[in-house]
């Protein structure tokens, strides 16, 4: 049996209600779908049903947008309603559009320390040691091993609609070369590996070589992610790379709707230095921020992201994943 799902506060809470769901994510700029699902809702005495007719019909028309209880905070951020709060000014514009067509779910993954022996062996996890195939080799490079950094069940995560991209179930595992003193500001090829293994079920604990980072307890967080000002999408965002005014507008948009780099599964990356996709056929499957639960730090603050094709992504070829490490 795979560890239970972690997510403190999940958007999907009915019976069937994360595929109605799913519909809605794959574009939030789409009205329609939104109102069909608050129907469904309503169909099921669900309160969230006229709250998200409420939010629609508040943002069509420029008014102010209905409050949220507290309970449904998460679900409200996923669908949109907390996006279109941010948006509410510029309803009237093919900004607050865009921005509502390019968003996409994402997972916040939260580490909490935690003893070796309390984390059941094929749960999602930083640090301590991974769960391995029982003969598998320890990944090396230059003849000394890599640090085990982090494995995400997908079953765990199979649990949000945020990750119907991923396959439902297996572990994927990272490691990589980490020498503090040498600032981990390069990462040639066979210094990191990012394994697959699709059948979690036969994984076994295994001790690192030598124990390298504190081993925690992963949970996860449902939440809307939009581009960078930075990515391959600022020009159907309106940005002017070249002045001073379009450099004040991209560091507003940020600070308002971008947010901080962190952990996260999927959706957009947080660039820290420079665009990390490069072109809008890659995507982002996972960041790994400095944490200093964990005890990892990248460069001066800074974060390993993890991306894909596109087409990769749907055939689940986690062998062609690239990494590249920027810190600030």
């Amino acid at each position: 049996m795979p560890p239970k799902p972690t997510l403190p506060e999940p958007a999907a809470t009915l019976p069937g209600e994360a595929d109605i769901l799913a519909s809605v994510l794959a574009n939030l700029g789409d009205d329609t779908a939104k109102l069909v699902y608050a129907d469904w809702l309503d169909e099921h005495d669900d309160p969230r049903g006229k709250l998200l007719r409420n939010a629609v019909t508040a943002f069509r028309d420029g008014k102010k947008m209905p409050s949220v209880p507290s309970k449904f905070k998460t679900w409200a951020d996923l669908v949109g309603i907390d996006l279109m709060r941010r948006l509410w000014s510029k309803t009237t514009t093919p900004f607050a559009s865009t921005v509502l067509n390019l968003a996409k779910p994402a997972l916040c993954v939260i580490s909490t320390k935690a003893a070796e022996a309390k984390i059941p062996v094929g749960a999602s996890k930083f640090g301590g040691g991974p769960d391995l195939p029982p003969n598998a080799k320890w990944p090396v490079f230059r003849g000394n091993p890599l640090s085990f950094l982090a494995q995400f069940n997908l079953a765990e995560l199979a649990a949000s609609p945020a990750c119907r991209e991923l396959p439902a179930m297996g572990m994927l595992s990272i490691f990589a070369h980490y020498d503090e003193d040498e600032g981990n500001d390069d990462f040639p090829k066979g210094s990191w590996k990012l394994l697959y293994f699709p059948d979690p079920s036969k994984l076994t604990r295994h001790l690192p070589p030598e124990v390298s980072f504190q081993s925690c307890r992963l949970s996860f967080t449902e939440f809307l992610a939009v581009p960078d000002a930075d990515s391959p999408w600022f020009k159907e965002l309106g940005f002017d790379i070249d002045s001073d005014a379009g450099y004040r507008e991209r560091r507003a948009y940020r600070d308002q709707f971008v947010g901080d780099p962190c952990h996260r599964v999927l959706g957009y990356p947080v660039s820290i230095q420079n665009d990390s996709l490069g072109k809008k056929t890659m995507r982002h499957l996972l960041t790994l921020d400095t944490d200093d639960t964990a005890g990892w730090g990248w460069g001066d603050g800074g974060s390993l992201y993890f991306t894909m094709s596109e087409g990769d992504l749907k055939a689940h070829r986690f062998d062609r994943v690239q990494m590249e490490m920027q810190s600030g």
